[in-house]
């Protein structure tokens, strides 16, 4: 089995790709990477992202995607970047996959009753790559 997890972080889109196979041990895949926006105003910028998310979901062909979700009523320091959501929106648009989101809270249980048995190559993977553990898991 296959999952994809996704952080959505200013202007990029973290993707964190996990394998479980048939005795139940988990890996991360080398498919793991990062997309970004430096212009949101640009179309093209926009299509080029989107066309590089639909892509990978292709490639990869995940059995589950995750986001995480975000708080969109926080206000001030603690609200997510306007430009996320643009992202998440792009990303909710693929057709060929269901996209489902974890909330940070969610994911926070779950450690505190289970251990992981790996961590994130690195370490700005580190919340897509929880998004993609707790789903493998459930």
């Amino acid at each position: 089995m296959k999952i994809l997890g996704i952080q959505l972080k200013s202007n990029e889109a973290i993707l964190v790709v996990l394998y479980q196979d048939a005795d139940g041990n988990v890996t991360q895949l080398p498919e793991s990477t990062k997309f970004k926006i430096a212009d949101p105003t640009d179309s093209s910028q926009v299509r080029q992202f989107r066309d590089q998310v639909n892509t990978a979901f292709d490639s990869i062909s995940p059995d589950k995607i995750g986001v995480m979700a975000r708080n969109y009523k926080a206000k001030g320091t603690r609200a997510p970047s306007p430009m996320s959501f643009k992202l998440e929106g792009i990303i909710q648009l693929n057709e060929n996959y269901p996209i489902s989101f974890v909330w940070p809270q969610s994911i926070a249980a779950f450690y505190k009753k289970n251990k992981p048995e790996l961590s994130p190559n690195k370490k700005l993977e580190e919340d897509a790559f929880n998004v993609a553990y707790y789903l493998i898991q459930h």
